[in-house]
């Protein structure tokens, strides 16, 4: 940290938000107190403290009064921190000298009939947070350089547009993919919605072009065994099985493109029973013929029926609650497709939801070709009997409340989108969390959908949750684009806030080292005994490793004990203390 050791100036400004705050706080009143806390020598209210005039008038009086804390009682930090923040930055103070009262969401909006105590609160906040800024310090704005270079993991259609939008960018990109062939499932269908197209269509261009870039490194039958680093520095080992050799790879992102796994469902309608019973994923790997063929004695099919949301939508120890949101589309694009070569096609489904352009269209053109959709309750599925003589099925119908028999000489099952069976080994590798479907977790599920938590790894297509093809595409354009961004800078700007271990405190007992979520923390052996050692640049300031450490050898820089304790004891005294310097 930098010494500050000139006596605390504060400037306090108070935000009106429009109505939002100043609707229920007396935002004059608070400002009013403020004026009288030890070390302020400016306080205001103002009506928009984010818009231009607002962040004007805080350069103006920082340089009018000498200012050199600042105080802004407004809305979440999260929303305009870094707002502030660029505004004292560019006032010649230290970004780290300011420091932000939220009194939109946990004042007004919490309390709003209850105007007094609502006031009340404000006053408390901004008390504490003038005694927090009198203790604040300068800390050193840090970077690291970035390796131009990103490593894909996962050959399917989105690791393959990802690493071809990166390449045309000049960027290299190692993509690694464990099986001996790129394109994943999408290769092996022979239909996409909504557009007639085969997936060997579609994939075929885009795998060639990826071969054949310079700038991208292909390893196939590839597997990352190990990974470490951080944001524009990490090293991953790769493991090829067919040689059995193993490379380390220096790269400054990572992209996740693992995709998903078919539900296999065992157990479900008589799945693994019988060769007639077959997945979704399996039809549209079936070789395209003038009639659809019986798996098990090769006579043409008549009579076909589907099933939707198998193992999807459902609670239980086999069923995953999610929708896998591709099925309904391709079970009515199928069935269109089909309705030519067989007499009767036949969808059981719980809901119909097929969403996204050109969807409803599929939908609307199977009901036109009379395929039949039957609606079942969810409490009530469909019984599947598989004897010698064939696949019966019985259920009840929802829309003519009567039970309905069907003996289809195919059964198809729209079985769920599911992550990859190593998905949990994967997450703990590359430091991810996953959310309650098994995916992985973005950063911010709608305004960071495509950043981790780990900075510098990106999620894309669907290893971040059930998606069709044009969507995990998006996804990995955009993925590319946050890889681009980051590279390009060749340094990227580290955060701050960070803890630091004091070394001479350091009683060696890996507390620390076992309660970081992000592994920033290691045993520097350079040293003996061997003592705790942050990395800064994966550190993200929660401060668990300090609240853990039985030693107190941990301290948090812009959360430190001197100004957790001011604001406590500012919470605790009076106003009339306060005004008398005694806090």
């Amino acid at each position: 940290m930098m010494g500050d050791k000139v006596e605390p100036r504060i400037g306090v400004f108070v935000c009106h938000c429009g109505h939002n705050i100043a609707g229920v706080v007396d935002v004059a009143a608070v400002a009013k107190m403020a004026m009288s806390l030890p070390y302020v020598v400016f306080s205001t209210d103002y009506m928009f403290m984010c818009a231009d005039a607002g962040q004007q008038l805080i350069r103006d009086k920082i340089k009018e009064l000498n200012l050199n804390r600042v105080v802004v009682a407004s809305c979440s930090p999260r929303m305009h921190e870094p707002t502030f923040r660029r505004v004292v930055e560019e006032s010649g103070l230290n970004r780290y000298l300011f420091d932000q009262v939220n009194l939109r969401e946990q004042v007004s909006w919490c309390h709003m009939r209850q105007p007094k105590e609502a006031t009340e609160k404000a006053m408390d906040l901004v008390r504490m947070s003038v005694a927090r800024a009198a203790q604040l310090q300068s800390l050193p704005i840090k970077s690291v350089n970035v390796t131009p270079r990103t490593l894909v993991v996962g050959g399917g259609i989105a690791g393959l547009r990802a690493s071809l939008d990166i390449a045309e960018r000049g960027f290299e990109v190692v993509l690694v993919e464990r099986l001996p062939e790129l394109g994943g499932h999408v290769r092996k269908w022979t239909h996409l919605f909504p557009a007639d197209e085969s997936g060997a269509q579609i994939i075929g261009p885009l795998v060639k072009d990826v071969e054949k870039h310079r700038s991208i490194k292909v390893m196939q039958n590839s597997e990352v065994v190990e990974f470490g680093g951080y944001v524009g520095n990490f090293t991953a080992k790769i493991k090829n099985h067919e040689t059995g050799r193993t490379k380390s790879v220096d790269v400054g992102a990572v992209i996740m493109a693992t995709g998903f796994e078919p539900f296999r469902p065992f157990g479900y309608y008589g799945y693994g029973e019988s060769p007639d019973i077959i997945t979704l994923a399996e039809l549209q790997e079936l070789p395209p013929r003038a009639d659809l063929l019986r798996p098990s004695d090769g006579k043409k099919v008549n009579k076909l029926a589907f099933i939707g949301c198998v193992g999807s939508r459902e609670a239980g120890k086999q069923g995953h609650e999610h929708c896998s949101r591709h099925c309904c589309s391709a079970v009515a694009k199928a069935a269109s497709d089909l309705k030519d070569k067989v007499g009767e096609v036949m969808i059981l489904y719980q809901d119909i939801r097929t969403y996204g352009r050109g969807h409803e269209e599929l939908y609307r053109l199977a009901r036109s070709k009379f395929v039949i959709y039957s609606r079942f309750p969810k409490d009530s599925k469909p019984d599947v009997q598989v004897t010698a003589n064939g696949i019966t099925m019985r259920w009840y119908d929802v829309l003519s409340g009567d039970y309905l028999e069907f003996e289809p000489d195919l059964l198809v099952l729209a079985s769920a989108m599911v992550p990859p069976g190593d998905i949990a080994e994967t997450a703990k590798m590359f430091g991810l969390t996953r959310s309650a479907d098994g995916f992985f977790n973005p950063e911010h599920i709608k305004l960071a959908p495509l950043t981790t938590h780990t900075a510098g790894v990106m999620i894309a297509g669907a290893a971040q949750a059930a998606k069709n093809a044009s969507e995990s595409v998006v996804d990995a354009s955009g993925a590319a684009a946050k890889a681009v961004s980051l590279m390009a800078r060749g340094q990227v700007e580290i955060e701050s806030t960070v803890s630091h271990v004091i070394p001479e405190l350091c009683s060696s007992c890996r507390t620390c080292v076992t309660a970081c979520p992000y592994g920033a923390i290691s045993m520097d052996k350079s040293r003996e005994p061997a003592v705790a050692l942050v990395t800064e640049a994966k550190c993200h300031g929660c401060g668990t490793c300090a609240a853990a450490c039985p030693s107190n050898a941990i301290i948090m820089y812009h959360s430190t004990d001197d100004q957790i304790m001011a604001m406590v004891e500012a919470f605790l005294c009076t106003p009339a203390q306060v005004e008398g310097g005694t806090a």
